[in-house]
């Protein structure tokens, strides 16, 4: 896949006069943006072939809204990455379809997530850092106002309780997972 890659942008490149710098982002985000597709689009279709197109879809659009800004877990290789998402996603599928929360709880553990989010949103990735304090700060707003967004979404989507309830336990599991970075 690195070489498929390597080749594509070098056909960019060969287009426009680039600098070094600026090859090596865009080939590093092409491949981080094809990896996620190809990740997110694979557990997708793997779940909806099990039999759960409504929470697979509603997983796969809630993370693709929601986890940019916030962060979160990551591992150290492709494959990896791919086995923790199938996990990830299962467990939201099945606790979706099988813990039921009512509308007073549903509030609660909004609420309770979005004050996490605030509070440690984002999750700063140490192989591509952010480190200027506006960007940190507008990621902290994004995913404030889009898991609130989502959030409310879920409450309000109550009568639809598998929508509602992968929509609350993507958020709780990503919001979760914030607290997972180790501090030297």
């Amino acid at each position: 896949m690195r070489k498929l890659i390597s080749v594509f942008s070098e056909y960019i490149f060969k287009a426009d006069n680039y600098t070094k710098d600026e090859k090596e982002k865009i080939e590093y985000t092409l491949r981080i943006v094809i990896y996620e597709f190809l990740k997110i689009l694979g557990s997708t279709a793997l779940y909806m072939i099990m039999g759960y197109p409504v929470q697979a879809l509603t997983a796969a659009a809630t993370m693709v809204i929601t986890k940019p800004y916030m962060g979160g877990y990551h591992e150290d290789t492709q494959l990896k990455c791919f086995a923790a998402t199938l996990i990830f996603l299962g467990s939201v599928i099945h606790l979706s379809d099988n813990v039921y929360l009512n509308l007073s709880s549903r509030v609660i553990l909004s609420l309770i997530l979005i004050f996490c989010i605030w509070n440690e949103a984002p999750v700063i990735n140490p192989s591509m850092p952010l480190t200027k304090k506006e960007l940190i700060d507008k990621n902290r707003n994004s995913a404030t106002i889009l898991a609130s967004v989502s959030l409310a979404a879920a409450v309000f989507l109550n009568k639809y309780s598998s929508i509602s309830n992968t929509i609350l336990w993507i958020i709780t599991f990503n919001t979760l997972l914030m607290f997972n970075k180790r501090k030297n």
